[in-house]
């Protein structure tokens, strides 16, 4: 009869880098965030995650090598901040057998982004098992200026205010004599040059209800920069002071915009009354 002879081999062990554990927060090692929370535009994000299940070297002291990366995209696919990269490359002692390395990552937000979903993208690698794992946190911003696009050069949301720090746009449009007159607007439809370069300025004009100019500023105000996320609009705003003895009646402010990257001009026109 013949036997039939079996080996036994230790089985190999079986490696699946994981990333177990994600949150977001709104200051270090702040409570996780639920799915709901929307952040405001220029606000800190902390992003913290735990990464398992990576291969070890067979030593008396085994040593683990990895390396992250953390990239945040808006709705388009464009970065929205530097990426950031690390390497994990340790000696693990007795204690650190089941260690599950908890790495974070903090960033802020552009000023002046839009509203909308955006998607922080965690990437691991296992070196020594040749192994990669991706997990995506997507999450919500919510700015109260909306800003509709635009292919050209234009003034959105021209509004005249009381005061320097109102939100409310003064409806009707009405001063008195002596009054301050506020008025705020964002600038969009400029273009872009090289590393988001931008160029844009205004001025303005105040016509009495005959057309006949009542005051003038050419360059009243501009911004120019080059921002690594593109800047999609900037913020304009206007403050006169009439005088005491000026008329009762509608005027009008001619508001000229100008685009320097994109040598282009633009005009609007919004009136007022002095009762």
């Amino acid at each position: 009869m013949t036997r039939l002879a079996l080996a036994l081999f230790p089985l190999a062990a079986v490696w699946a880098i994981t990333i177990p554990e994600s949150a977001l927060h709104q200051y270090d090692d702040g409570p996780p965030l639920g799915a709901n929370f929307k952040f405001g535009p220029g606000e800190p994000v902390w992003v913290s995650f735990r990464i398992a299940g990576y291969k070890k070297t067979e030593e008396d002291v085994p040593k683990v090598k990895m390396s992250w990366n953390v990239e945040v995209k808006d709705a388009k696919g464009v970065r929205v901040v530097e990426a950031k990269s690390e390497e994990i490359d340790v000696s693990l002692a007795v204690e650190d057998k089941d260690w599950k390395p908890k790495k974070r990552h903090e960033f802020q937000l552009p000023p002046l982004i839009d509203s909308g979903a955006y998607t922080i993208t965690i990437s691991v690698k296992d070196e020594l098992a040749g192994q990669s794992v991706r997990k995506e946190i997507v999450f919500s911003v919510a700015n109260p200026i909306v800003v509709e696009p635009s292919d050209t050069l234009v003034a959105r949301n021209f509004r005249f205010l009381r005061g320097e720090e109102d939100g409310r746009a003064l409806n009707p449009v009405a001063y008195k004599q002596g009054d301050p007159l506020w008025a705020r607007f964002e600038i969009t439809g400029y273009k872009l040059g090289d590393k988001n370069a931008f160029d844009v300025s205004y001025g303005l004009e105040v016509l009495r209800a005959d057309g006949s100019r009542l005051y003038q500023e050419p360059e009243a105000a501009g911004e120019r920069d080059a921002t690594y996320y593109p800047k999609r609009f900037v913020q304009g705003v206007l403050n006169l002071s009439l005088d005491k003895t000026i008329a009762k009646g509608t005027y009008t402010i001619v508001l000229r915009l100008k685009d320097k990257v994109g040598s282009a001009t633009a005009e609007s026109r919004h009136e007022f009354q002095v009762e």
